[in-house]
Parts: structure tokens; sequence; C-alpha cells
């Protein structure tokens, strides 16, 4: 069951504070907290706990543990530690006993399911829980709650006091060991990329890309987007430079627009510029050098969402890569759009299957009068 059972904190901390008051004398409360904070001494990481029968404060402690740890472990460590003091204080048969946390993941931990970082104080809670019928309530952290606001007073105190118990409590984490082994990880990767992005060729740089181990978000584009996107990071796609380099005798080397193809000629092709209204992130005017064109397009690349936007609303790379006969030009089948017509035509006919209006294919020989041509 939902620790919050689905209510507010506001709410649940004035239900729980009706609840807690009208509590009878002999009722055991035990409210713990964790802290984790950093100054100029280093790290610091502790616990601290408050006991009350009924009303009344029964007792405190407070203790720092190994600072290779977490918060959550502070917290797991901490609500063991006021259980186990709660059950060396006077009781009978009829005390109630209830751990008080605000942590949500602690208490599901504390409940069954231990976490592996801290297992220890999770599985020696859940035998004590067990034996005594211990119970457990969510005490929403922040909301002016006595017991909460004790401990957590208590935990800072004993995050700074340095004094670590004997046993467990001395060793470092598995949440702690984790965040070392990702620090040192992540300089290991930035410490390669550094090394190597000079190796890249300079129109790859140009992007400014950074190195990450995740998952790249253009992954989750249409295959034909990112092929596209590909293209342009890489400068390895349908571009003059690309086909000279490589000898491609019968490549397509320019737009329809009469313009070469360049990575950049998307933002300065007509068709594109003819759309401008609507381009994502779209700057105060149409890009009218290399270097504008090159910020506007490394603003695409960093979002790639807004790349793809780009390319459905432009259609530039339907209009670019078609030939006077409306056949897609240089492009691998598996990611192109099927443009091509039921069957051939001479290239001297208009094509009337292609999505695109005539006057755009007629563009690369007899430009429209009010089509800007100095892009």
């Amino acid at each position: 069951m939902d620790p919050t059972m689905g209510i507010d904190k506001e709410t649940a901390a004035a239900s729980f504070t009706d609840w807690w008051n009208a509590l009878p004398p002999n009722t055991i409360t035990i409210f713990s907290d964790g802290s984790e904070s950093y100054d100029d001494m280093g790290k610091h990481v502790g616990y601290g706990y408050a006991i009350y029968q009924g009303q009344t404060l029964a007792a405190t402690g407070k203790g720092a543990i190994n600072t290779l740890s977490h918060v959550f472990d502070a917290e797991a460590i901490g609500a063991l530690k006021g259980l186990q003091k709660a059950l060396t204080l006077p009781s009978d048969a009829d005390t109630e006993r209830w751990l008080c946390i605000d942590s949500t993941s602690v208490i599901w931990c504390k409940r069954a399911n231990a976490s592996d970082t801290s297992q220890w104080a999770f599985l020696e809670s859940h035998r004590l829980i067990d034996r005594h019928a211990v119970n457990i309530r969510w005490s929403p952290g922040h909301q002016g709650i006595i017991g909460n606001e004790a401990a957590d007073e208590l935990a800072d105190a004993g995050a700074k006091s340095g004094i670590v118990d004997p046993g467990l409590t001395t060793q470092p984490t598995i949440s702690g060991i984790g965040s070392i082994a990702r620090g040192l990880a992540r300089n290991a990767t930035s410490d390669w990329w550094y090394k190597n992005k000079s190796t890249l060729s300079g129109g790859y740089r140009q992007w400014q890309l950074d190195y990450a181990l995740k998952e790249p978000i253009e992954l989750h584009l249409p295959r034909p987007t990112l092929h596209r996107l590909l293209a342009l990071r890489s400068r390895h796609g349908d571009f003059e430079a690309y086909h000279r380099r490589f000898k491609h005798e019968d490549a397509e080397t320019h737009c329809p627009c009469g313009k070469a193809k360049t990575p950049e000629h998307l933002v300065f092709c007509e068709i594109s510029v003819r759309r401008f209204h609507s381009w994502p992130l779209k700057p105060t005017r149409p890009p009218t050098n290399a270097g504008e064109g090159h910020d506007y397009i490394r603003q695409l690349l960093d979002r790639p969402q807004e790349f793809e936007r780009f390319v459905t609303t432009t259609r530039y790379f339907k209009f670019c890569n078609q030939e006077p006969n409306g056949t897609p030009d240089n492009v691998p089948p598996s990611v192109a759009p099927d443009l091509s017509p039921p069957s051939p035509l001479p290239p001297s006919l208009p094509n009337p299957s292609s999505p695109l209006p005539p006057p755009l294919l007629s563009l690369r020989f007899t430009p429209e009068p009010n089509l800007r041509r100095d892009l």
C-alpha cells in the first residue's frame, strides 16, 4: 500500500498531528531522520531519532555514519537505532510502537524488500518489527510535526559530530561506493572525449557536440529523419563535397533551386525560406550568412525533436532530393520516401504524381521572379 495513501503532504500532516495528539501515554512513537551535508570540512552523513511516550519525549539519539554513503542510508540506520532504543524503554503488554518516518522509500524497504544499500539495517528492522508487532506510519517532513522537527535537528547534529558507532555503521555503503564508481566513469569518459575529439574532422567538431554513454534522444526519431540528422552531423551524405570526394560521377550535386548541396543549405534553400514563418526555434529573420546558418542548425541538432519539426514543416529534403523527373536522388531506398511515379516519364515532361506543387519542380530551370537568389 502506498505510504501516502494518495494524500498530499499538508493534509497528511494535519491528520498525523491529530492522530498523534490523541495517543495514550503508553504508546511509543519513534521519529527518525537522516542528514547529508557538505562544508569546508568535507561531507557529513548522520542520523537522529526522538522517542515519545504519548506526547512526552522519552529518549533521543544521534550519530554519524561512514561518509561513503548517502542520506537514504542514514535514514535507514536512524530508524533502526531508534527502534532498538525504544525496545529498551519500560512497556506493558498493551504498548503499541510506531515507527514514524518521513521518507516513503525508506518505509517501503522497512516493510519488505530491503534495498541493497544498508541492507543489514533493513533486515534487522524486519526482524524486530515482526517480533514486536511494530507499526509504521508516514509522517510528512517539513510540515511542523513535533517529532519530525526534533529528529531533523538531531540528524544534522549527529552528522557533524563525527562520532560513528562501532559496527556496520563504520562501513561504506553500496550507494556511496556506487557514487564513487559513477564519478570515476564520468571522469574517464570526459577525459577520453577531451583527448580524442581533436582527431575528428573539423566539420564534425564545429557542432560542438558532447559525448555521453546514455541513450541519445535522437534515436527516437523516425529513421528517415535520423538519417538526415546524422548526415548533417558527419557531413557524410547527399552533399556536393561528399560526392566529389568519393568520385560519385553520376551524383546530383545541386539542389533543384540551383544551389550546391551542402549541410547548411537546408536553411538557405528557397523552399525552406518560403516557410520561415513556421520554423521551430525561429530566429528574428532567416539566416543570411554562413555563421547565422550554422548557429541555427546547431540549435536544431541539439534538439532533435525541433529538427524533426523543421524537416516536416519545410519539406526541404523531399524537394532537394528531387530530380527533374521527380525521383529521389542519391538517397538509400530504406530511408528515403517513395516519391517515384507509377511509371517512368521523360525528363522533359511534368510529373503529375509528385507531392510537390508544379512551380517547385521547375525551380531549377525557371525560377520564380520573387524567389531570393542571394542566399
